[in-house]
């Protein structure tokens, strides 16, 4: 069993990829994440064998209860206050342990911040401790944890998961489409399905062999919203009736469930379903980390900080109007301005991977060892 804590809000997506990386490389081995009443409920969702469990109040027996029921053998601390008396009994138990995200303005609840020793009694079940930012490292280091324990790390961010997809079928397709100028609407929400049919034709006009490949969110619509494109002017195929992509189709309706993992790895460019409608945003990361750059409207919930982070490495473009989208689309579809992005965004979402790399070793070895 291998425990990942969750003690901030802030950090709630970082532990949920976190716990998802653990489960997937530590075969039979189970995981269980904790976290205060206030956060619990934003834990979701959660791969099969992953427990998400209230963490124990900070008493000795409480503490050890927790310990006796769960067995964790090894602990990654995400950010958050410590908790003095269930981390000594960590200790004590001999359990291998990291903290990440250590940061001065939550790792110390109350006056303890103040206390002589308080820094090193805080962290002192840690065998590392990586800390967010250089300050809070520094004030550790003076109050007595042990140079060589601490490493400013910088924050450590979610790590994207690639979503799957069948090799067959994306060797077939880059065949066909290799040479085509070609862009993907994913996910796209009903109202949003006339903003991209006007996108379409706007970009259309500057590169007439340009193809659009859309999935719509209530995938069996397939089959209206090829209906809705036909009606606009365009030559449509439709995937779930059996149709190929073909050299005359100007629009392909991919309406087939679990493959957005395959058109991302097709598309060069992909606008993210839910930005210019109601409805919620898909998270901009899968494109991403399959080399797809993104362009999106303004809606950006629930995926607020991802969108900033791909803004902040000019790795996204914003639009506000089906009109905007039609110009940016004809304008981004350029492979050097699509391989720019791409490579902005990938250098972004894994600027980390180092990192949670050797924090996964290092707590699958751990559990290998006490097995």
């Amino acid at each position: 069993m291998i425990w990942v804590h969750c003690g901030d809000k802030s950090e709630v997506i970082t532990t949920l990829s976190l716990a998802t990386r653990l489960h997937e490389h530590s075969d039979a081995m189970d995981v269980v994440v904790t976290a205060g009443a206030d956060i619990l409920s934003l834990l979701t969702p959660v791969p099969d064998g992953v427990h998400v469990v209230p963490i124990p109040q900070d008493s000795v027996v409480k503490a050890r209860a927790f310990l006796a029921e769960w067995a964790p053998q090894y602990l990654i601390w995400n950010g958050g206050p410590v908790r003095p008396i269930l981390l000594r009994c960590v200790e004590k138990s001999g359990l291998g342990a990291t903290m990440i995200n250590a940061r001065n303005s939550t790792l110390f609840a109350g006056r303890s911040r103040w206390m002589p020793g308080a820094s090193r009694n805080a962290v002192l079940p840690f065998n590392r401790v990586l800390t967010a930012d250089g300050a809070t490292a520094t004030r550790l280091i003076r109050g007595g944890v042990p140079r060589e324990k601490v490493v400013a790390t910088g924050p450590i961010l979610e790590e994207p998961l690639t979503l799957p997809h069948d090799a067959n079928e994306l060797t077939v397709l880059i065949e066909a489409l290799s040479a085509r100028p070609l862009w993907f609407a994913a996910s796209v929400t009903t109202p949003e399905i006339f903003h991209i049919v006007a996108a379409h034709l706007t970009a259309s006009r500057k590169n007439h062999r340009l193809l659009l490949l859309i999935t719509p969110r209530d995938i069996d619509s397939g089959p209206n919203v090829a209906q809705i494109l036909r009606e606009a002017g365009f030559k449509v195929g439709v995937r779930s009736q059996g149709d190929d992509p073909e050299p005359e189709h100007q629009a392909y309706v991919a309406d087939l469930d679990d493959e957005l993992g395959l058109w991302y790895r097709i598309a060069p460019l992909t606008f993210i379903g839910g930005t210019l409608s109601a409805g919620g945003a898909i998270s901009p990361f899968e494109p991403i980390a399959l080399g797809s750059a993104v362009i999106h409207g303004p809606r950006k919930s629930p995926h607020a900080a991802r969108f900033a982070r791909l803004a902040q490495a000019q790795a996204s473009r914003k639009i506000r109007s089906a009109a905007e989208l039609g110009i940016a689309v004809g304008v981004l579809i350029s492979p050097e301005q699509t391989a720019r992005m791409a490579l902005a965004g990938w250098s972004e979402i894994t600027q980390n991977a180092e990192t949670i790399n050797q924090l996964v070793l290092d707590a699958l070895q751990s559990t290998e060892v006490a097995r």
